[in-house]
């Protein structure tokens, strides 16, 4: 899209997050150090090998449940937020968004190989056949969700941006309000239907991100915190009526919320609004910030949490332990820290081999597809 169709839109809310003083605002990536520790967290409990269901009711478990479980939806709708927000300022291109694809499986291949190896080599145990057949193509086989559905994400966004302009302002709100009303205002009762962890879920968000963007007046501070307290306001009620279910012998969990429910975007997209009004620059945060989504790629590797989560740190036993809440944020501290230097590796080996010329076997495998995409069209148009 051209800069005078660019220019005939209304103008975008400003933002800190765009390049603040030739560099990375440390707030929005402060931000995503914190989505992912809650993403983290959420993992912690919810692929734990013992349930937190068979914990008895009282404060602990409620944290659990409603902090550390919840708060993964959250950081889920943060992080995909943050890089939605960047998107829309730029013209998004066939060529542009594979590129982008290339680059993350690059990453996503190195990480997958070789814990692949790492658990061949020391852990076999629960690592079968097929886990070394999804770290092979682990993208493809959607050996984690998140990169599947942002990978065709990435895929459709040319389209889907291109067509949403076309829309124009009116159809582009008469659009986010269907799907508000289809899955934003239902999702307030637990146990409707809603939108899954999948690609489906980021197109649903990204059309909410993109009318506010293009076309809304920002929100004041005021009606950002109103929107983050009316959306926590549903987080304990959700758990009020939980306990009450549970005080009569119906125990379906004190929080059970999907990614893309309202709630949980209004409290998502709402931090990423106040962490915007924020501007300051630290190069060890914007350091510590890349390699986040690298934690989340080695900690729900398959193979490693089960190690993690079903042997070493295992909530039966540290529930026990005095001060078992901060014990437990520690551990999943340190190991952040532990998967930080890990990566630092990863990213030292990469700045000496494939991204001295980064995207340069992109650019020749472009150049050779449009080539023969040419000679294609050519024979077509001959016979």
């Amino acid at each position: 899209m051209g800069s005078e169709t660019m220019a005939s839109h209304k103008a975008s809310p400003s933002t800190r997050i765009s390049n603040w003083g030739g560099g990375r605002n440390s707030s929005i990536e402060l931000l995503r150090i914190v989505a992912m520790f809650m993403i983290l967290a959420h993992h912690f409990v919810v692929h734990n090998g013992y349930d937190v269901k068979n914990l008895s009711l009282g404060p602990e478990r409620i944290f659990f449940q409603l902090v550390m479980q919840g708060d993964g939806k959250v950081g889920v709708v943060i992080f995909f937020t943050i890089s939605a927000w960047f998107f829309l300022d730029k013209e998004q291109t066939i060529k542009s968004n594979l590129k982008r694809i290339w680059i993350l499986e690059r990453e996503v291949l190195f990480w997958s190989l070789a814990l692949m190896a790492f658990f061949l080599v020391f852990d076999r145990a629960d690592f079968g056949m097929k886990t070394i057949v999804r770290s092979v193509a682990p993208t493809i086989m959607g050996m984690w969700w998140y990169v599947t559905a942002y990978a065709t994400f990435l895929a459709l966004l040319p389209f889907l941006s291109k067509g949403l302009r076309a829309f124009g302002e009116h159809m582009h709100y008469a659009l986010a309000i269907t799907v508000l009303a289809i899955w934003g205002l239902t999702s307030f009762i637990p146990g409707t239907f809603g939108v899954n962890d999948s690609v489906f879920g980021f197109i649903y968000l990204f059309i909410l991100i993109s009318v506010y963007k293009w076309y809304m007046k920002p929100f004041t501070l005021k009606q950002t915190w109103l929107m983050t307290g009316t959306g926590l306001g549903f987080f304990l009620l959700y758990t009020c009526a939980s306990v009450m279910l549970s005080l009569f012998g119906i125990d379906k969990g004190i929080f059970i919320i999907r990614s893309f429910k309202l709630p949980v975007i209004m409290v998502g997209f709402d931090m990423f609004l106040l962490f915007d009004r924020l501007s300051f620059r630290s190069r060890i945060i914007n350091r510590i910030a890349r390699s986040a989504f690298a934690v989340y790629l080695i900690t729900d590797y398959p193979a490693t949490r089960t190690l993690l989560w079903k042997h070493l740190f295992v909530l039966e036993d540290l529930y026990q332990q005095h001060f078992a809440i901060l014990q437990i944020l520690g551990i999943l501290l340190i190991i952040y820290l532990v998967c930080t230097l890990i990566d630092f590796v990863r990213q030292g080996l990469f700045a000496v081999t494939v991204n001295r010329n980064r995207g340069h076997w992109f650019e020749l495998a472009w150049n050779k597809a449009s080539e023969w995409a040419i000679k294609l069209t050519q024979s077509i148009a001959k016979a």
